[in-house]
């Protein structure tokens, strides 16, 4: 039943989701020409998906009792501040405050307006100003040469600006019903490594992909053979670490496809793969020594990565990464 229940909802998704992108692919390795399908995607597909996804494995798991009022459930999985941009939420955190009784508060009603108003904030002010130079300066990247960094800086201001400001905005709704909702950012740009700013930004999705992707694999019979396997080939060091790192790399295969359809998507969380290998190998034994190097390192990296994650293709990613650093 668990298998079954799981093809269901990823297999829904990846119809849905991923249908045109695997017919694109087929078409330019083989030549053909069969027709993309139309589909009406549901709004957040994405979260609503691993969120049910995290309550069945739950289940299987036996850390809780299975909801057997289909309209509660129903209530967990589209609970409707976050069915668009998330948080990912968790059964053990929201089951019990959306089914016990609520009263009127005028502090919580206060504090989720107050929080509301920062999340527009965020967006109105920070992200819109900001993507006025963004449109500006991407639209002819080639002309500012050296000087488009300030269009990516200006991009990951609008970015968090628009994705935290919704999160506060979620949270603050969230809140006015009695809601607590898990935090989604923590000052990302303020880590001091890429394994850290996975901890702070897009918090819950790197805690479901940890709990329900990273730790399974990891530990899996077939991942132990493959450790026991690096350890008398490569020694106990590299051995320890290599089974963590491919886990790594499945893990963040899958963010990048979880956020779309597009092959700029892959090599974004290849991308990431690669940054939190290297730290684990060697990179955060250095990045410890200095509070300026790490910071410089983990803006440097995020910028790239906003560059990939915008792009159309990979060429035009390049491309802006030329003219980025003054050699397109």
């Amino acid at each position: 039943i668990m298998v079954l229940a799981l093809l269901l909802d990823f297999g829904m998704l990846a119809v849905l989701k991923y249908t045109n992108f695997t017919i694109s692919n087929i078409n330019t390795l083989f030549h053909t020409d069969i027709r993309m399908v139309k589909f009406l995607l549901p709004l957040g597909i994405s979260f609503y998906t691993f969120q049910s996804v995290g309550y069945i494995l739950d289940v299987y798991w036996k850390r809780y009792e299975p909801e057997k009022n289909i309209f509660k459930f129903a209530l967990f999985v589209s609970f409707f501040p976050q069915i668009l941009q998330g948080p990912i939420g968790r059964y053990s955190n929201l089951a019990h405050q959306f089914y016990e009784e609520h009263s009127f508060d005028f502090m919580r009603i206060e504090r989720g307006v107050q929080r509301i108003l920062w999340g527009f904030f965020k967006k109105m002010v920070i992200a819109d100003t900001a993507a006025v130079f963004v449109d500006a300066i991407f639209d002819q990247y080639q002309t500012y040469n050296g000087l488009a960094i300030l269009g990516v800086l200006a991009y990951s201001a609008q970015l968090y600006g628009d994705f935290s400001g919704g999160m506060d905005v979620v949270i603050g709704i969230a809140s006015m019903f009695g809601i607590e909702m898990d935090e989604n950012f923590k000052r990302p740009y303020f880590s001091i490594s890429i394994t850290d700013f996975w901890h702070r930004w897009h918090i819950t999705l790197g805690t479901w992909m940890k709990d329900y992707l990273f730790y399974p694999l990891s530990l899996s019979k077939g991942m132990g053979k493959f450790g026991k396997f690096a350890k008398k080939t490569f020694g106990k060091t590299y051995g320890r670490a290599l089974p963590i790192c491919v886990a790594n790399i499945v893990v963040f295969l899958v963010v990048g496809i979880w956020h779309g359809a597009a092959w700029n998507f892959v090599i974004w969380g290849l991308y990431f793969a690669l940054l939190l290998i290297l730290e684990k190998i060697w990179l955060l034994e250095i990045l410890k020594k200095s509070h300026v190097l790490n910071r410089i390192y983990v803006l440097t990296a995020a910028v790239i990565s906003f560059v990939i994650f915008d792009a159309t293709d990979m060429s035009q990613a390049f491309s802006y990464l030329k003219a980025m650093f003054g050699t397109g």
